[in-house]
């Protein structure tokens, strides 16, 4: 009896010790994402609140670790300059994850694919301290190593939209926000910006659990998702599919013009679906003249459409979901997703912007 227990219980050890650490068990995951989460929390607060020390601590010292460090400081160091010249102050960001996939590369090595979705806490200095936020969500590809019992950065992968000269408006001085418009939403307008908050995806603050309309392909990976939900956002406003700007739910594909931002925006311009108001630089689209007292920017109303041009060619689009209380225009994105994002926020003085009026179904033109 004695050595058929001594038996089991080796058989039992042998079994536990068996288990390799790649696994992709829900209890893995969590310890995983135990170690992570604190991890993610602690660099957004020290970039937030500009502690370039701190955020040094949190990356091991090798090539990939520290460009990805190099990266944060250039997100911690846009986030004070943004801060200073729109005269706002930051009260915290909070952070949660979701994981699509997690890999122990070894006990002390963990690789992760996660959406990392950020909640920016702020309020206007000359205002009295009304809690404002912005959701930001991106997918990062990144890993963390237990170096000496504190688990730290090893690489971090992902799409970035803040580069080192990024600042749109900062050579304009005092030229942000203005009066905002007076406007009543028709009810295809309504229905667009509806779509909008409920599918914004992974950004704290949007609708549908933080998840994409599963009805239409996710195009993160394969250039982008911006222009796919941007049509989406349209056919939600009662717009009709053409032979052009289609989405065929057989092929589970987009047409050029429902998901490349080029060419939709020259769809809808040359279709007379959207007017081109004005384009140019930040200070052309907000300089005040005759025509525009506050600037062109100032009469885009919900529904809207913003596209983002760099280095020769449409990037980008975005649709205006509102205004913050000094009348900043807020959008909302995917790619990365974003929620009540200022307009400019992640770009520069070297972009050219594009406001479009876009003139829904059964709206006068």
């Amino acid at each position: 009896m004695d050595a058929l227990i001594r038996w089991l219980m080796l058989a039992i050890a042998w079994l536990h010790l068996s288990v390799p650490h790649a696994t992709s068990s829900e209890m893995t995951a969590q310890a995983a994402r135990a170690h992570l989460e604190p991890l993610i929390q602690a660099e957004l607060n020290d970039m937030v609140h500009h502690r370039l020390g701190a955020l040094k601590e949190l990356y091991v010292d090798t090539a990939e670790s520290q460009h990805a460090l190099k990266v944060a400081e250039v997100r911690s160091d846009y986030l004070t300059r943004w801060a200073k010249m729109r005269r706002v102050e930051w009260t915290g960001v909070t952070t949660g994850l979701h994981t699509d996939g997690v890999w122990w590369a070894s006990p002390t090595r963990i690789r992760f694919s996660v959406w990392e979705r950020e909640n920016y806490h702020y309020h206007y200095r000359d205002l009295s301290r009304d809690p404002l936020s912005f959701g930001i969500a991106s997918r990062h590809q990144l890993s963390i190593v237990d170096e000496r019992g504190a688990w730290r950065f090893a690489s971090d992968d992902f799409f970035n939209p803040v580069l080192p000269d990024d600042m749109a408006g900062q050579t304009v001085a005092q030229q942000m926000g203005g009066s905002i418009p007076r406007y009543t939403l028709s009810p295809n307008r309504e229905r667009a910006v509806a779509y909008a908050e409920e599918f914004c995806g992974n950004a704290p603050g949007c609708g549908n659990h933080n998840s994409y309309n599963a009805r239409y392909q996710d195009y993160n990976g394969n250039g982008g998702d911006c222009t796919n939900w941007i049509s989406q956002v349209l056919l939600a406003g009662r717009f009709p599919m053409t032979d052009e700007w289609s989405y065929d739910q057989n092929t589970d594909e987009g047409s050029p013009a429902w998901s490349n931002a080029r060419v939709l925006a020259e769809f809808m311009s040359r279709t007379g679906r959207a007017s081109l108001i004005a384009s140019g630089s930040y200070a052309a689209v907000t300089r005040p003249s005759p025509q525009w007292p506050y600037g062109p920017m100032q009469t885009l109303i919900p529904g809207d459409l913003i596209s983002y041009k760099e280095k020769g060619r449409i990037v980008h689009t975005a649709v205006v979901v509102g205004y913050d209380p000094k009348g900043v225009l807020l959008t909302d994105t995917h790619s990365n997703d974003r929620y009540h994002v200022p307009w400019d926020f992640g770009w520069s003085d070297k972009t050219v912007f594009f406001l479009w009026r876009v003139h829904y179904p059964s709206e006068p033109k």
